[in-house]
């Protein structure tokens, strides 16, 4: 017997579970092998290179240039208007640098709380109430902070960004357990 003869022969005779049976949409065996990823050319990708900007400062630095072209701060913008939290944008700048192999992943969490004040710091410059994370968005004295200081900033040119003071006993190592 021919094999659709069969098939439709079934179908015909199918009880109430195999008429309403349908063929899954997703075939849970259609994924790639274990290990089939080792078996790509070494180098493809992006972040299997040395990092464009080797330190936070110069990452810091190509973030905000980034940021503050005209298209890219409209986007920003749009975006907190919209509802997005920072905390979002910041991982999406910053895992995308991190892809696009300009940093490495330790410098991108590195750059996180460096790129939040920056777009805090435009947001409250352009009046834009914005929610901080994803989770409790009730604490924001933090970041309202830094945004009142950049804006104070960028009113008064000539005032200086504060020195962070460094309160690092000289008794204690890098990694001891502050009082």
């Amino acid at each position: 017997m021919d094999l659709d003869k069969l098939i439709e022969k079934i179908k015909q005779e199918g009880t109430e579970e195999t008429a309403d049976y349908k063929e899954p949409q997703a075939n849970r065996f259609d994924t790639p092998i274990p290990g089939e990823s080792l078996t790509d050319e070494p180098g493809n990708a992006a972040w299997e290179h040395p990092p464009q900007f080797a330190s936070v400062e110069e990452a810091a630095d190509d973030v905000y240039e980034n940021l503050m072209q005209e298209d890219n701060m409209a986007r920003m913008l749009t975006l907190l208007r919209m509802g997005i939290p920072i905390e979002a944008l910041v991982k999406v700048i910053t895992f995308a640098g991190f892809i696009e192999g300009k940093y490495t992943v330790d410098v991108a969490k590195l750059l996180e709380p460096i790129v939040a004040m920056m777009i805090t710091g435009e947001s409250k410059l352009a009046k834009i109430p914005a929610r901080v994370n994803m989770g409790d968005a009730g604490d924001t004295n933090f970041f309202r902070d830094i945004a009142e200081t950049k804006y104070n900033m960028k009113m008064n040119e000539n005032v200086k960004e504060p020195d962070m003071p460094m309160t690092i006993d000289k008794g204690m190592g890098l990694m001891a357990r502050g009082e």
